[in-house]
């Protein structure tokens, strides 16, 4: 994956090298590599001065602040002297008391004047690119290795298109010299040991016109853009990058200790557990072969579990044994996606079997009650698949469906002050002990995640968010708790608790002490107004959910209304006129489609990410009920289920935690990939079957899929197995 570049980011690579400066020599190829990485510099400067080169076949001078960015107009490779430009340190200068022209960046190209001045092309560019690379081989290896370690790179051949040539260059241009060329060209690393930017021949493998200028000669700016990123990736990445690797091109990932504790520690486990089995395999063990540990097992095992989904996003995150791919929205793609979880949801529909109340057996003709667990199951698993396929297609571009993807956020949160509320005032537990279940249950494995991929926290979101949320919920319902019985009070302690929430998430500063306290002893790079602004998209929705789950529980608590009494001749009195049943459950049905109809109409109003965060926040409960309520509104809605969907949604969790680095790449910015299965899509996102991913891509989604969904849910079942482990430890 690349990084884009820009100019800050390539004056701070710059600056860690031996000077500021870079040049770029060779033809007019070349020429629109140096223009590109002007643009990358100052795109603005880049295009005024452009526009005032009159003779194109000369020296350039491009300067943006303290960086200098030369092209030296040099089609034949005979007046470079690139050893000068090479002497970064008086080891390598002929006089030891010359000032020596150090470059950061050296990039060479040429071919194509070879191919239309010169009588034997191949055999003159083969001479004369002899002649520059061999000194290279003589440089002092400690000039060479200050920390970017790569400063020199030679460009292939690039080839024209030759539709777009004039007469003239198409009778002189002949692709069998620039072939030839190009094959000597690939040959360079293995003789000399330099570096070739093979990449740019893949670029235009495939030519369209497109990617050429009218003249046909030269790439377009688009290609020559992607030609500078990889030149700065190249340059850059091991030395301006850190957490979160968003450019895996050309970089090697860093080793930290605590992996490598990490690592041997569990494989010395690994070791024993497998011992242990082996001889329960072969009959062979006796209590003295446990050691004293057959009680402790099952936590071993879990633990272990833990350990290599961890090694396993570590393998694929944190090395360059999988490839990492660019994501590339197409709306085929992502409708594909949602078609599949829409059927996949579908075929699985059965009808509830869980029982209604506890105690009571399963049964398929029990009613099931108001957002039931497989309802609840459920909606977290449709809404999870629906954010796998929003991540994985790369629409977070699109706004309408980012829309709906807040919808989703607020619907889990919507259920966690549901939930949680829900155990508090039946309950009344408000004991560490559930305390101490429910975090470890959330945050075991965001936890780990960030000491194993030496990364952040926070950067997983989701289970952060639900630990804050928690908290309010806690303190909320715990705080005076006799209230809670009573509907006024209940709901002054909602307004206070709503109130200092809100005014929180307005107030940086009360937490930008504390975050700059941890991200010094930890490392971390904490921001408290990145983080109140996630808290604060979704501020309201939790105590919505709370509302609902006290309103819901007393009311099927209250007692039913006594029987209208007798007349005198004991038929039943008449029933003051009044609205039905029947009557009502349509009005609310109508009442929640609108209020659907009216949510899309006003979201879809507001056409910038920052106008629909400030609406969400106001509207989504409007949704999130009128969903709920047409979800619950019939027998038939309420007692059916899709199957697939719950299981999903009883690993939810685990499958938002690890999508990061087993499913998505790059830290989220990229695609995971086995890299066998050929080319993905091109660019412009075509392929040779599809205008979208490309069979390649769909084989990987496949592949990948079925193997990131099983180690969800084996950490998701290992991790119970040792959240329950962990609480009979402390509390039995």
């Amino acid at each position: 994956m690349l990084r884009p570049y820009n100019a800050k980011a390539v004056s701070s690579c710059l600056a860690t090298g031996l000077g500021r400066d870079a040049v770029v020599v060779g033809d007019s190829t070349a020429r629109e590599l140096f223009w590109a990485m002007a643009r990358k510099l100052n795109a603005t400067s880049a295009k005024a001065q452009m526009g005032k080169v009159v003779e194109k076949h000369k020296d350039i001078k491009f300067v943006e602040g303290r960086t200098t960015l030369d092209f030296i107009w040099d089609p034949f490779l005979t007046s470079t002297e690139l050893p000068h430009y090479l002497a970064a340190s008086k080891k390598i200068a002929d006089d030891p008391g010359a000032t020596p022209m150090s470059k950061d960046l050296v990039v060479v190209g040429a071919g194509l004047w070879f191919a239309k001045e010169k009588a034997r092309p191949v055999a003159e560019f083969e001479k004369a690119m002899d002649k520059i690379v061999a000194p290279i081989q003589t440089l002092d290896k400690d000039v060479m290795d200050y920390p970017a370690k790569k400063m020199v790179y030679f460009m292939p051949v690039i080839p024209p298109f030759y539709d777009l040539l004039d007469e003239e260059h198409k009778s002189t241009l002949s692709k069998s010299d620039v072939n030839q060329m190009n094959k000597y060209m690939l040959h360079l690393p293995t003789v000399y040991g330099v570096d070739v930017l093979q990449s740019f021949l893949e670029m235009v493998a495939d030519p369209v016109a497109e990617a050429y200028q009218p003249n046909g000669l030269h790439v377009s700016n688009t290609v020559s853009d992607r030609m500078a990123d990889v030149v700065f990736n190249l340059r850059c990445n091991q030395v301006n990058q850190d957490y979160p690797y968003a450019g895996t091109c050309c970089y090697d990932y860093p080793q930290f200790w605590e992996q490598t504790i990490f690592l041997v520690l569990g494989t010395i486990l690994l070791a024993g557990l497998g011992w242990i089995e082996l001889q329960e395999w072969l009959g062979t063990s006796t209590e003295e072969a446990y050691y004293g540990i057959k009680d402790h097992l099952p936590l071993i095992r879990a633990m272990l579990v833990i350990w290599a989904g961890l090694v396993y996003c570590y393998i694929c995150d944190r090395t360059q044994l999988f490839d990492k791919v660019q994501k590339l929205y197409n709306n085929q793609d992502f409708f594909i996606f949602i078609f599949g979880i829409a059927a996949v949801g579908v075929l699985s529909t059965r009808r509830s079997a869980t029982p209604s109340r506890p105690g009571q057996e399963k049964s398929a003709n029990v009613d099931q009650p108001f957002l039931s667990r497989d309802q609840t199951d459920e909606w977290k698993g449709w809404m999870q698949l629906f954010i796998l396929a929003y991540h994985y297609t790369g629409a977070s571009q699109v706004l309408w469906i980012y829309k709906y993807i807040r919808i989703c956020v607020a619907s889990y949160l919507f259920m966690t002050g549901y939930g949680h509320a829900s155990y508090f005032y039946t309950k009344k537990d408000f004991s560490m002990k559930r305390v101490i279940a429910v975090n470890i249950r959330i945050n075991l494995l965001s936890m780990l995640l960030p000491w194993m991929m030496h990364g952040d926290y926070l950067f997983y979101y989701f289970a952060p968010l639900v630990t804050y949320w928690y908290a309010i919920i806690y303190i909320t319902m715990a705080v005076k708790s006799d209230w809670n019985q009573d509907l006024k009070l209940f709901l002054v302690k909602i307004g206070i608790a709503c109130s200092c929430t809100t005014y929180l998430h307005t107030q940086p500063w009360i937490l930008e002490p504390g975050f700059t306290m941890i991200n010094s002893i930890f490392g971390s790079k904490w921001e408290a107004r990145e983080w109140l602004f996630r808290c604060a998209l979704d501020q309201f929705i939790v105590y919505v959910g709370m509302i609902v789950a006290v309103l819901y529980i007393r009311n099927t608590k209250t007692p039913a209304p006594p029987a209208p009494p007798l007349d005198s001749l004991g038929t039943t009195a008449p029933i003051q006129p009044g609205m039905s049943p029947a009557l009502q459950k349509k009005l609310y049905f109508v009442a929640s489609g609108a209020a659907l109809i009216v949510y899309t109409i006003a979201a879809h109003t507001r056409n910038t990410k920052t106008s629909s965060n400030q609406l969400h926040t106001f509207i989504s409960p409007l949704a999130i009920l009128a969903f709920i309520h047409l979800r619950n509104c019939t027998p038939t809605l309420r007692n059916y289920y899709s199957a697939v969907y719950a299981w999903i949604g009883k690993i939810s969790l685990e499958t938002f935690v690890l999508q990061y680095h087993i499913w998505l790449a790059a830290d989220t910015k990229g695609l995971l990939s086995l890299g066998i299965f050929g080319r993905g899509a091109m660019p412009d996102g075509s392929t040779w079957w599809t205008s979208g991913m490309g069979l390649s891509r769909w084989v990987d989604c496949l592949t990948m899929g079925v193997v990131f969904i099983w180690v969800s849910w084996c950490v998701a079942d290992a991790t119970g197995v040792v959240s329950a482990r962990v609480m009979k430890a402390l509390f039995d």
